[in-house]
């Protein structure tokens, strides 16, 4: 009875808006609607059929009629968009992303919208892991002023940093954020915590979201057999980390809805293509999981995934299907979005045909948003309070904080390390002896080990810790970032103890961002301010700093790929094996924390 109190409670929020007698007039004639979007080929997701010949037509923010002739909802004032034959498409929804790395909402809206997506759920653990409940409040009010509905989840904040444990969301907490209706859920909580852990937060937090008739998304990298089912258990609904068909197949059979991977962190389309034709893909939501501006500016957004889709062999109404209904049907708004019916909000797209997702017109709820690959509308800037352009609270970091004394090894001279494998988001425990200098250990590039230093930037007193990284490859000079992911911080990594310390006290100075120094040089700098996590520039200008900060890491001699992702993972409790926090290294198979000795 609860579940289907809360879900009630969220529906009376989204729909408030709707005029029920105005709708009924419409779809009856008696009062001609304010859009047609005349004489196109429905792409009907509800029944898998193109249907030729179909018009819909919208009442404010609605769908009042769709059918062969409407005519009659034409009046004086109606706008007419004459599709001429070309296929009347679903706006596309991204059912799991991160709105809050890199770029602000504004930026990042001007490109996503003419892409074709009316509606986005974001994750927004950033903001979470700087000011608790009042950064997810932050975030709501941000998103209040866009041309396309944003739904917000709120982070179940699991963290390896124990300064995180003073932000972590309470139920009470959650239960209070509920009361608004676009905060449909909780975000994807590594299986870990609750399952392994018998994390009792973790659990208060989805028993609080179950209470609340709202949905509880995974995160089981890893997890199969007894503990992907103990996962499912306790309620969780989806897991987007299937990396094999396997997976794939694992996650359905156990009820969860499979959501699969292509965008800035992973590209994972294909491990689906053997299920066609075999499987019933409605349980199957294509997502970003977030994006970066360079693919974002080249790629646009969620367009490109579906474009692939169907180039790769899989059927349009299929692909469609997995970025409309079938996201809206998981998260509950399906009576409000994900298809083209009447007394769905009017979210649409006009597509050249159902073979190239190229969206000629983009309409959310009701009005014409983009047209032509631009917005012809708007994008208010988001506020940005100054507690929130404020969060790197840490004191000035001397270069002689930096100095490892060689008591620190053990007898054979050895410390532990943390190792990067191939690929950039993997770390392994290793050993290894750095250079003796003066009664300290240094870094040795030459051997590939310099040294990795975090500090937490929310408590104030700036804990820190100083280990040894292998794997990274850089030869000469530093780089830092606050752009930490899971936790408040600054991670850094480097070849010398000064330029180290450079980049950490710019990053301090600056307030947030990623900054390269070379030789007491600061060779590139990335501002993030806002939160430490999300840049004030302009989206061309911040690809183009993001590029060169992979073509200097490059030149400095690191050999992977995405350096900037690379630095940012290693405080994340999500990728195994071993991360860093202010006290030292993170085991995850031992459940502690160690320092460099053995």
């Amino acid at each position: 009875m609860a579940i289907e109190t809360g879900v009630s409670s969220r529906r009376e929020g989204v729909e408030s808006g709707r005029d029920m007698q105005r709708l009924m007039d419409t779809a009856l004639g008696k009062r001609p609607a304010d859009l047609v979007v005349r004489d196109g080929t429905l792409m009907d997701v509800y029944t898998g059929r193109l249907l030729p010949g179909r018009s819909v037509a919208v009442s404010g923010e609605w769908i009042a009629q769709v059918g062969p002739d409407l005519g009659y909802a034409v009046g004086p004032e109606t706008r007419v968009i004459e599709a001429d034959g070309r296929v009347i498409c679903p706006g596309f929804i991204d059912a799991h992303t991160h709105l809050i790395n890199y770029f602000n909402i504004r930026e990042f809206l001007s490109y996503a919208v003419p892409s074709g997506v009316t509606c986005l759920i974001a994750e927004i653990e950033c903001y979470g892991f700087i000011l608790g409940a009042e950064g997810v409040r932050i975030f709501i009010e941000q998103t209040e002023a866009s041309p396309i509905k944003i739904y917000t989840l709120v982070p179940p904040m699991v963290s390896l940093s124990p300064a995180a444990q003073s932000l972590m969301i309470t139920p009470e907490q959650l239960a209070g954020l509920f009361e608004d209706p676009r905060v449909i859920g909780l975000g994807e909580s590594f299986w870990q915590a609750p399952v392994l852990q018998s994390d009792q937060r973790i659990l208060a937090l989805i028993r609080e979201t179950h209470k609340a008739g709202r949905s509880v998304q995974g995160h089981a990298a890893g997890a199969f057999d007894r503990k992907l089912a103990a996962y499912a258990s306790i309620g969780v609904e989806s897991c987007h980390e299937a990396i094999s068909t396997e997976d794939v197949l694992n996650r359905l059979e156990m009820g969860f809805y499979a959501m699969i991977r292509e965008g800035d962190i992973r590209r994972d389309l294909e491990i689906i293509l053997p299920l066609k034709d075999k499987i019933d893909f409605r349980r199957v939501i294509l997502v970003t999981d977030g994006t970066n501006p360079s693919l974002l500016i080249g790629n646009g957004y969620l367009k490109d995934v579906v474009q692939k889709a169907v180039d790769l062999g899989i059927d349009p109404m299929e692909a469609v299907r997995m970025v409309t209904l079938n996201p809206a049907e998981h998260l509950g708004l399906d009576k409000l979005t994900g298809g083209i019916a009447p007394g769905r909000h009017a979210d649409l797209l006009i597509l050249p045909d159902a073979r190239t997702i190229r969206p000629q017109w983009v309409i959310s709820k009701g009005r014409v948003v983009a047209q032509e690959g631009r917005m012809t509308v708007p994008i208010p800037a988001a506020r940005y309070p100054d507690r929130l352009m404020n969060t790197v609270r840490a004191p000035a970091v001397p270069s002689s904080a930096l100095v490892v004394p060689e008591s620190c090894a053990d007898r054979e001279g050895m410390v532990r390390t943390l190792d990067i494998q191939p690929g950039g988001l993997v770390a392994r425990e290793g050993r290894a002896r750095p250079r003796p200098v003066s009664g300290y250990l240094a870094a040795d590039p030459a051997d590939d080990l310099l040294k990795i230093f975090f500090m937490e930037r929310i408590s104030g007193r700036g804990e820190a810790f100083i280990g040894f990284v292998r794997g990274w490859g850089q030869k000469r000079g530093a780089v830092a970032s606050t752009l930490c992911w899971d936790t408040g911080g600054i991670i850094g990594i480097g070849e010398n103890d000064e330029d180290l310390a450079s980049a950490v006290n710019r990053l301090i100075e600056i307030q947030g961002g990623s900054v390269i120094v070379v030789d007491g040089e600061r060779k590139l700098e990335i501002p993030l301010r806002a939160g430490g996590y999300v840049s004030e520039l302009k989206m061309p200008e911040l690809a183009e700093r993001q590029g060169r900060f992979q073509e200097i890491m490059t030149s400095l001699g690191t050999g992977l790929d995405f350096a900037h992702l690379t630095l940012s993972v290693l405080t994340t409790p999500a990728i195994p094996f071993i991360r860093m926090t202010e006290k030292g290294y993170y085991r995850f198979r031992e459940g502690d924390i160690v320092g460099l000795g053995s």
